[in-house]
């Protein structure tokens, strides 16, 4: 592999996404991807190992927050079911000014993430080995954050257990989706409302292949109850509906 072919596709994806990058945070961006790629070997981080659909599928949507979202600055975020650290690390290398906070569940990947945080010398981020419905009910966490991310395949109803917990009165869950959200969003009202979100738009985009995505925007608007998360699995068993 070129050590430059991954730059070049980017590049050319942003342009045509309008959104603008240094040469550093392009060689970062290549560099995260190759140590991607080098460890998938070992650990299943990714099923998306070409380098013009990583560059689409992962980086440019993971930017999309960016352009069609206003993070605050030095804003909080924590990235729930990061997996490799997406959209987190990339989040991170374009914006080294947000505190951000890799969660995941599976140690082999949250490992991963401590070795590429120290290889790419990313400051002001930190990752947690354990699952959302424990880590819901720490104090140092819970309504700890402005932004929670999720780009899980969770269902939306899980995934408002899972991330409303960690977010703070007037802050953010963004839930990024795929163009059939419209039916997870309907049946997820009422596990908004109970954690305390109400859905305040939902806005949809297209990657320059014409892949259609969303990100489904939920206010924080009143405290989480302390019943909330239930105990690890029943999200996922069990979805308020």
């Amino acid at each position: 592999m070129k050590n430059n072919v991954m730059r070049e596709i980017l590049k050319e994806k942003l342009l045509k996404c309008e959104i603008l990058l240094t040469e550093e945070k392009l060689y970062l961006l290549e560099k995260y991807f190759q140590e991607v790629i080098k460890h998938n070997e070992i650990t299943n981080l990714t099923s998306v190992i070409d380098e013009t659909e990583f560059a689409e599928k992962h980086i440019v949507d993971s930017l999309y927050l960016f352009k069609l979202f206003n993070l605050s600055e030095s804003g909080k975020l924590i990235d729930v079911g990061t997996g490799a650290g997406i959209p987190g690390i990339i989040l991170k290398i374009v914006r080294d000014d947000l505190n951000i906070t890799l969660l995941d569940s599976v140690k082999k990947k949250t490992d991963f993430l401590e070795e590429v945080i120290k290889k790419l010398d990313l400051k002001n981020i930190c990752v947690i080995n354990d699952r959302a419905e424990n880590l819901g009910r720490n104090s140092e966490h819970r309504e700890n954050y402005d932004y929670s991310v999720a780009r899980a395949v969770s269902n939306l109803s899980t995934l408002a257990e899972f991330c409303l917990p960690f977010v703070k009165v007037g802050g953010f869950f963004l839930a990024m989706k795929g163009e059939k959200a419209k039916e997870e969003i309907d049946s997820s009202l009422k596990a908004m409302e109970i954690m305390g979100g109400k859905i305040e738009d939902v806005i949809s985009y297209d990657l320059p292949s014409g892949y259609k995505r969303k990100i489904i925007v939920i206010r924080k608007i009143t405290k989480t109850p302390d019943k909330y998360p239930r105990r690890p699995g029943i999200p996922e068993k069990r979805p308020i509906k």
